[in-house]
């Protein structure tokens, strides 16, 4: 054994790890990322039967639920499920029994997974880029880089939890603040909202120039864009589809604003293809924090009729400015894919 690996082996038993735990992780070279493990953990990890058994429900239940969670199915027999996420359990089956039901429970369980994989992996590549590979390239040992990450983690991660459930307080506020009504057969919530799709021109072509890094570089620009653009009038960005973005406002008058901000701000970045928006208005289906329906559909087909650098929208949101504050400039008629009558359509300007 050499002096980095007998110095992490040394590390992962300060922190509590058996003689078989780390043999096992030294020869699957899995120890820095079982030393973050053994911080984050407030006991041993326990079986999916003993999980289940503490939870009141049967194994398949639970099951069910960790998979909700978006997390691997652990090998039959092993001590995989963290303990902490058991103590919670009584809160998810309470709400299960009480309030939500099965399907609810479950899909709040895959938002809540979604959420936390990208949060994660977010936090995690972060440290990865900005401390663990200039620490290495600086000359820094693995060992010695392992345990300032431990260090770190136990210094931070308090802090940032509490950060998380202040930022989900503010949402929750937010949301809740928000007009929404029934469907017919009160099975979930519809919303009267604004909904965007962004476009990146020429993205396919300028991807295939760049390096990765580049690349990364550019998503992020356009990621911050819209969010902070969305925001900015009270929308939201809703999630990034490969080149593009959608995003909501509970306004068609607020929606063009962003809009029309949005086109100005991609265009006077050099860094980004400029950008085409399309936009319809009216009662969309909120499900697992998403939208569904003829509203979204129709926005997502009207990217394509719009240019370059312009916002192209629905009559519905025509119907519903202020002309006073709004050029729009009709379009011919456009067949739209998915929709049976040609659409009546607009390209939106500034007064």
């Amino acid at each position: 054994m050499n002096a980095e690996t007998a110095q992490l082996a040394d590390l992962l038993r300060r922190l509590g790890a058996s003689d078989d735990e780390v043999t096992t992780a030294l020869a699957t070279g899995t120890g820095g990322p079982f030393a973050v493990s053994l911080v984050l953990r407030s006991a041993p990890p326990v079986t999916v039967a003993a999980a289940a058994a503490s939870a009141g429900g049967t194994p398949e239940e639970f099951l069910r639920f960790w998979r909700a969670l978006g997390l691997a199915t652990p090998d039959e027999g092993a001590a995989a499920v963290p303990a902490d996420l058991v103590d919670a359990l009584p809160v998810m089956s309470d709400a299960t029994q009480q309030w939500l039901g099965e399907d609810g429970a479950l899909g709040l369980a895959r938002v809540v997974g979604s959420a936390a994989a990208r949060v994660a992996e977010a936090l995690v590549d972060s440290f990865r880029v900005g401390f663990e590979m200039p620490q290495l390239t600086a000359g820094a040992s693995y060992p010695d880089v392992v345990e300032q990450y431990v260090e770190i983690t136990k210094l931070a991660l308090p802090a940032f939890q509490e950060f998380l459930v202040a930022v989900i307080k503010a949402h929750i506020v937010r949301v809740a603040s928000g007009a929404w009504s029934p469907d017919v057969v009160n099975m979930s919530a519809r919303r009267d909202l604004f909904v965007g799709f962004v476009d990146l021109s020429g993205y396919t072509v300028l991807a295939g120039t760049l390096t990765p890094a580049d690349l990364a570089t550019m998503l992020v620009r356009f990621e911050d864009a819209v969010a902070d653009v969305a925001t900015t009038v009270g929308g939201r960005l809703v999630k990034l589809i490969g080149d593009g973005a959608m995003f909501v406002c509970d306004s068609a008058t607020d929606g063009c604003r962003a809009a029309l901000a949005l086109c100005d701000r991609l265009g006077a970045d050099e860094s980004l293809p400029p950008a085409r928006i399309g936009a319809d208005h009216g009662s969309v289906l909120s499900l697992s924090g998403d939208y569904y329906g003829d509203v979204v559909n129709r926005a997502a087909r009207l990217v394509a009729v719009a240019r370059p650098g312009t916002v192209v929208v629905s009559e519905a949101v025509a119907a519903a400015l202020d002309e006073n504050l709004f050029g729009l400039d009709q379009l011919p008629q456009q067949a739209l894919k998915g929709f049976h009558a040609p659409a009546v359509t607009f390209r939106l300007t500034r007064r």
